[in-house]
């Protein structure tokens, strides 16, 4: 009994004396509060702020991760909780870290728009075009969720779209956001050929008549446009299917008025055309869209290339072919004028070549001024009938099949045959030329412009 007295009286001694000096001892550390990541990331949630300042006074782990392997940096942000963001920053929270998706604090701030914090982010980050697990960037999270000035923002850092450009063109006319749309497409590279989703815009553009923007998209791109799963540059096929709005759009966007048709054509394509003139263009290289209209037959179509910078003179490589011969020669003579720059219309000024009675007729303003005797080929060297037009003159001309002379020769739509003196007995004679009286040669080679229209019948 003595002995529990005196172990009770040393205890309460000892106590004692600790009270009563209390105040002269030295501060001791106080033992750290544990609290987790997900009870931070409630606290937030719930307001409870003696808890976020508690884990704050406590220097904890500000890249600590709460459930989904999500950093707290990240649940702040997607809690849009800026101010605990922003002291987890400056308690060296990294702004890289991702959670389990790969969604980082950057993709979560660009889906808010908030361009402070952004601002801020980048600054702490070592790449902001890094992808999630599925491959989104911040820049696809802005596009998705309408952002455009996060997105403007965001894209300052990103010097080079480069193959990621025509993925982010897809997303941005996936969510109808024709700002971002145009964003991009300023800073697209110069793309070596179109994507489904460049089409797509294009198509667009030309449907709602932005003429800016297909401009833009047609100066992007190294190749002309195409349709989806074609060979056939969609120039070509504006032409062939006879689409005047369509051509003029184009070549007004910069389309090249010297676009070249490939070397296979698309069936379609080739359906759209008169048959004789898929002739000119199949097993030859080289051939371009002014040619096309010079042989579907289009002057307008001829007219508006030449204006827009086509060259009359470029030739297709095997058979040396220009515009000109293949509007000649397939009967377009209202796009041979054009081509040749000049001829006056059949109302005004036409030569009548009759086979049947060997007479040549002058025809004015309607109006028959001059007549004259002809001959022209003998059997087995018939002469071609048609309409034709005289693209070019020779006083001087020599026969290269038949070495002979030929004066005051008219050639007849670049083929090998034309109107010139000769002998002219009252019957076919001729190699296939319509021979011409002297004084009827002189008179009509001196007073008829080249692009006059000759029928021969």
């Amino acid at each position: 009994m003595r002995v529990l007295k005196s172990t009770c009286f040393r205890v309460a001694a000892i106590a004692f004396l600790a009270f009563a000096t209390a105040g002269h001892l030295p501060h001791r550390p106080r033992i750290s509060t544990a609290i987790s990541a997900d009870e931070f990331v409630r606290a937030m949630a719930e307001q409870r702020n003696e808890v976020v300042d508690l884990y704050f006074a406590e220097k904890l782990n500000p890249n600590a991760r709460a459930a989904q392997d999500r950093p707290l940096l990240l649940a702040a942000i997607l809690q849009q909780d800026w101010a605990t963001a922003r002291r987890l920053l400056d308690a060296g929270a990294c702004a890289d870290l991702a959670d389990e998706s790969g969604l980082t604090p950057l993709m979560a701030a660009a889906m808010q728009g908030k361009i402070d914090m952004l601002r801020e982010l980048v600054g702490d980050m070592t790449r902001i075009d890094i992808g999630d697990r599925s491959g989104r960037t911040a820049l696809d999270y802005a596009i998705a969720a309408h952002q455009e000035d996060a997105f403007e923002f965001l894209l300052k850092f990103v010097p080079n779209l480069g193959e990621r450009g025509p993925d982010f063109l897809a997303r941005s006319i996936d969510a109808n956001n024709a700002k971002i749309t145009g964003l991009i497409l300023n800073r697209l590279p110069l793309l070596p050929a179109w994507t489904p989703s460049t089409r797509r815009v294009l198509q667009d553009a030309l449907s709602s008549g932005n003429a800016d923007r297909v401009r833009l998209l047609l100066a992007k791109h190294a190749a002309p446009p195409t349709p989806e799963g074609k060979n056939v540059p969609l120039l070509a096929y504006a032409i062939a299917s006879h689409d005047a709005r369509l051509l003029t759009t184009l070549l007004a966007c910069g389309a090249d008025p010297n676009t070249l048709l490939p070397d296979k054509l698309d069936a379609d394509f080739l359906a759209l055309l008169p048959t004789k003139l898929g002739y000119y263009f199949d097993g030859d290289k080289g051939a371009n869209v002014l040619m096309l209209a010079s042989g579907v037959g289009e002057p307008a179509y001829v007219r508006a290339l030449l204006d827009a910078g086509a060259d009359k003179n470029r030739a297709t490589k095997k058979y040396r072919m220009i515009p000109l011969y293949i509007a000649a020669q397939t009967g377009k003579w209202q796009c041979a004028q054009v081509l040749l720059g000049s001829g006056p219309s059949p109302e005004e000024l036409r030569i009548e070549i009759s086979l049947a009675s060997q007479k040549v007729a002058l025809i004015k303003d309607g109006v028959p001024i001059f007549s004259t005797t002809c001959s022209s080929g003998r059997p087995g060297f018939a002469t071609h009938t048609g309409e034709f037009v005289i693209t070019d003159k020779e006083r001087n001309h020599r026969s290269t099949i038949y070495h002979v002379e030929m004066p005051y020769f008219m050639r007849l739509s670049c083929l090998d045959f034309g109107m010139h003196e000769g002998v002219v007995p009252n019957y076919p004679a001729s190699h296939g030329c319509i021979r011409l009286p002297s004084d009827a040669a002189r008179k009509l080679f001196a007073e008829i412009p080249v692009g006059t229209l000759v029928s021969v019948k």
